[in-house]
């Protein structure tokens, strides 16, 4: 199904055995990515509108969120002078994907135990044990960002990781256009908060009551699983 926000077309790009979701918007040959993997398609899109400048976010410090950040640094350095690329995330978030441990990198492949052969093989190809990245601007709290014509607000929502946050996008008129969650919200599923750095009780407290404040109608775009409306989606 095709869905945009203020005339920019959403892209989604799903990482293969896990399902992780990045969403890539286009507007005036700016990009704005959140939760980057690597993924030729998405690749050829910057290269297709002739991006110059993109905007990425990080909704939480894990491997599968951040696994394309690189490859998106990589791209803009091919031609520096022209390219640049930013990247935003929360303070926690900013220190952990510098280190396998905290970004859960080294211990990833424990994900894939059940999985099939040709699963697992995927993964070794797509995923790196000691894999980290940097962030150019961490912020507590909350943060707002403009975009072009949006206005993104970016706010933690501490249950699933110490890093994680939704990203609420508006239109210049600060009408709610849709809200990023990452993995505070994931279709099907309860919100994992057993994870190093996760907490059942600030999910409770924190995230859920600020979840259910959203109308039934905003726009979902989650970490794993389709885009959906907050009206479909089970909280945890």
């Amino acid at each position: 199904m095709f869905y945009s926000i203020c005339g920019s077309e959403i892209n989604q790009y799903t990482l293969p055995v896990l399902n992780s979701n990045m969403f890539v918007l286009i507007w005036n040959n700016k990009a704005l990515v959140i939760d980057p993997s690597v993924s030729e398609q998405a690749r050829e899109l910057l290269e297709r509108e002739h991006v110059s400048d993109v905007t990425v976010i990080l909704t939480h410090e894990h491997l599968d969120h951040i696994s394309g950040v690189n490859a998106l640094r990589n791209w803009a350095s091919e031609n520096a002078s022209e390219r640049k690329c930013t990247v935003y995330c929360n303070e926690y978030c900013k220190d952990a994907v510098r280190d396998p441990k905290t970004s859960l990198a080294e211990f990833f492949f424990a994900m894939f135990i059940n999985k099939s052969p040709e699963e697992i093989e995927t993964a070794k190809n797509l995923f790196d044990r000691k894999y980290t990245c940097e962030a150019d601007v961490g912020f507590c709290g909350s943060y707002e960002l403009g975009w072009e014509n949006l206005k993104l607000v970016l706010r933690e929502t501490p249950g699933h990781s110490s890093g994680s946050i939704c990203i609420e996008i508006y239109d210049g008129c600060n009408n709610l256009k849709a809200l990023a969650t990452g993995d505070s919200l994931v279709q099907g599923n309860k919100v994992i908060t057993r994870l190093p750095g996760g907490s059942k009780k600030s999910y409770q407290e924190v995230v859920r009551p600020y979840l259910e404040s959203f109308p039934g109608d905003t726009l979902v775009l989650p970490g794993h699983g389709e885009i959906s409306l907050m009206k479909d989606l089970e909280l945890g």
